[in-house]
């Protein structure tokens, strides 16, 4: 399994346009093959921070993910006018572990 965790912090007055997006982005990203999880949670911490918690079958599933318009849209629109920082929680990569491991 291929993934990580993230924090976008939004810049200010912008948070609801990044969760509208983040929204749109999690509909597509059922239908993308290989995709395991592409959750959105608030932090409770920081009213302008969301977290995201992207998992996928593999690191050619997250290829996949990167080369679809959700993705190109975030890159090219959503992190330079939305938000001031991205920072990885758990940078992105191969699990050791997990509960979604197939039983050998």
């Amino acid at each position: 399994m291929f993934g990580g965790i993230a924090k976008l912090n939004a810049k200010p007055g912008m948070k609801g346009d990044l969760l509208e997006f983040l929204r749109w982005d999690v509909e597509v990203s059922r239908l993308e093959p290989g995709t395991l999880r592409f959750d959105v949670w608030l932090d409770p911490a920081d009213d302008d921070s969301v977290i995201l918690y992207e998992t996928y079958v593999d690191l050619d599933a997250f290829k996949v993910h990167q080369a679809a318009a959700p993705f190109k849209k975030f890159m090219a629109e959503i992190v330079p006018n939305m938000v001031v920082t991205v920072s990885f929680i758990v940078p992105f990569g191969s699990s050791y572990v997990s509960v979604a491991d197939s039983p050998d």
